[in-house]
């Protein structure tokens, strides 16, 4: 009998330094218990290094009334996760000479620079300050979301209101404001380099990474593999095909929104950014141009949002929280103090408003993918197993 517990003792033994030796036994049981517990049809997580993946999760089917199962390879709308890629294109034409980060925007962007301002009390006045690329990529601007500003929420354009956009809400580099101001650098991409913004990423960024379904419009050939898209219905999660297949052929390229991508994909554009700018030998971005994405660029402003949309405070709530008080750099933003025992201060991060996420610790050469397609945006599901997924990937259980 003795000789039995012996054996039962080193079995366990050998077990628990198989754990430790194997980390991927530890985030299987962590995601298995997410799969089992939360109402999400279909995730997918994924830890990257310098390499590529060191771990990758995968739960649901490509359909969730279907068999066929989640892949790296099936297509997700990506909403604001576009912003990262049309700041990598923007700072492309800077490393160019095309344009440089701090002239004034006027003669270039006419059409943009004539928009008025918004004032609190439901006034439309002229700038009087010009806008400048840095201004645009950190969101400090003065363009807004109806959805997150209450006063522009308010705001209703009359009928002969010739401008491209919504009014501005503030002076540029008055205050930190998310809103449209990534679609604008779209437009200065366009403008700059006679190409729209689909053709440009195809042969500057998506088409040198290998991002072969990465676009604006979805080819006919590849509508079928697209996920499900839903949304919250009390505590569950229910399809919506009308928004699954909505608008997938466009002419309009919005660099804040617009692109549908594979979590393949969009691993291959962070592991690019984790290595300086390269990958498998192309080549996109300089060094020094990435490490000055990192950083603050909006000076003593930090990322708060002065007059929330009352009608949509769910909205602005989980925002409020998700982007914290921070900075901005570049394309994303920069957390200044980091998740205690998580992630590095420094680390960049944003999102895609159905419910995907990345953060970029450069510092340690780790990042956290997270896809799914639900809405509302940041819902406590989809929250709480991204922010999961990164407590395990980042190296706290």
């Amino acid at each position: 009998m003795k000789q039995y517990v012996l054996l039962f003792v080193a079995c366990i033994s050998f077990l628990g330094l198989q754990a430790q030796h194997n980390p991927t036994l530890t985030y299987n049981k962590v995601m298995d218990s997410i799969s089992k517990n939360n109402p999400l049809p279909t995730f997918i997580v994924g830890g990257l290094n310098k390499n590529g993946f060191f771990y990758e999760y995968h739960h649901g089917n490509k359909l969730w009334e279907g068999k066929e199962p989640i892949t790296d390879n099936h297509i997700f709308r990506i909403y604001s996760m576009t912003k990262a890629v049309t700041s990598v294109a923007a700072m492309q034409l800077v490393e160019r000479g095309k344009i440089t980060l701090d002239e004034p925007l006027d003669n270039l962007m006419p059409e943009m620079a004539e928009i008025p301002i918004l004032t609190k009390d439901g006034k439309l006045v002229k700038a009087t300050k010009s806008i400048t690329l840095r201004q645009l990529l950190t969101h400090t601007a003065g363009f807004a979301y109806p959805f997150l500003h209450n006063g522009l929420n308010k705001f209703q354009k009359p009928a002969d209101w010739k401008y491209q956009d919504f009014p501005r809400v503030y002076e540029a580099g008055e205050k930190w404001q998310y809103g449209t101001n990534i679609d604008w650098v779209g437009k200065i991409v366009e403008k700059i380099s006679g190409q729209t913004l689909e053709v440009y990423f195809k042969e500057n960024i998506t088409g040198p990474l290998g991002m072969k379904r990465t676009f604006f419009s979805v080819p006919d050939e590849l509508v079928s593999e697209i996920t499900s898209f839903g949304h919250l219905k009390g505590n569950q999660f229910v399809q919506d095909k009308e928004w699954q297949y909505k608008e997938l052929k466009t002419t309009k390229y919005e660099g804040g929104g617009g692109l549908f991508s594979t979590f393949h994909d969009y691993a291959q554009f962070i592991q690019c950014i984790l290595n300086d700018g390269t990958l498998n030998g192309k080549h996109i971005l300089k060094k020094e141009t990435i490490d000055l994405m990192f950083t603050n660029n909006m000076g003593e402003l930090f990322t708060v949002y002065d007059d929330p949309c009352l009608e949509h405070t769910y909205l602005f709530n989980m925002s409020a929280k998700n982007v914290g008080v921070n900075k901005f750099g570049l394309g994303w933003a920069v957390d200044q103090t980091g998740r205690k025992g998580i992630r590095a201060a420094g680390t960049v991060y944003w999102s895609g408003a159905a419910c995907t996420f990345y953060s970029i610790d450069r510092k340690n050469g780790k990042a956290v993918l997270f896809f799914s397609n639900v809405l509302p945006w940041s819902n406590i599901h989809a929250e709480s197993a991204y922010m999961k997924s990164e407590s395990i990937l980042y190296g706290t259980k």
